[in-house]
Parts: structure tokens; sequence; C-alpha cells
């Protein structure tokens, strides 16, 4: 998956997206500042680790970007209708 971060929260973080289909270069970059601290990596690992993905999930899917599952991130260009993958066991006639 092809979504890193730089900053901890509270305060600002900057998202680096970068296409996963394969032979796409697309990237994006953006800022934000969550004012959430991430719950207590002891208490919940995975919540602290996705923290900040989970609050700019949002974000991420305003500006045309997908999360396609066992893919990773497609950008808008990829992710457009006739593009996506077809879901597993699903042929066409």
């Amino acid at each position: 998956m092809s979504l890193t971060t730089d900053g901890e929260p509270p305060g600002p973080v900057r998202f680096h997206l970068q296409c996963d289909r394969w032979g796409c270069r697309a990237r994006a970059v953006f800022d934000m500042v969550i004012a959430e601290p991430p719950p207590d990596i002891e208490a919940d690992l995975f919540g602290h680790i996705l923290h900040s993905a989970t609050v700019a999930s949002p974000h991420i899917e305003a500006l045309g970007w997908i999360y396609v599952q066992q893919e990773g991130y497609w950008c808008p260009t990829c992710a457009a209708p006739g593009r996506r993958p077809r879901s597993r066991g699903v042929t066409s006639s």
C-alpha cells in the first residue's frame, strides 16, 4: 500500500500517495492538521497505526483516489469506470 505520512497527530501530517496500479506513476501529496491524538499504542496497536489514514480517508476519496481491496490505492485516472478490476469470480458474458 502506497500511503505514507510524515508527522504525528495531534498536529500537522503530510500524506504521500502513490498509485498502486501496475505501471502507473501518479502521486499526490497533501497536508492535514489532525487534532485528535491516536489511541494508546498499548491498548490499540492497529488503531494507533491507522489513525491518520482513517481521519484522512474522506479527503483521499474527495481527491478521486480509491482503495481497491488486495491492490492498494488507485489514482483518479486508474479508478475511472471501466479501468477498475472486476470482483474475483465475475466473468463477462
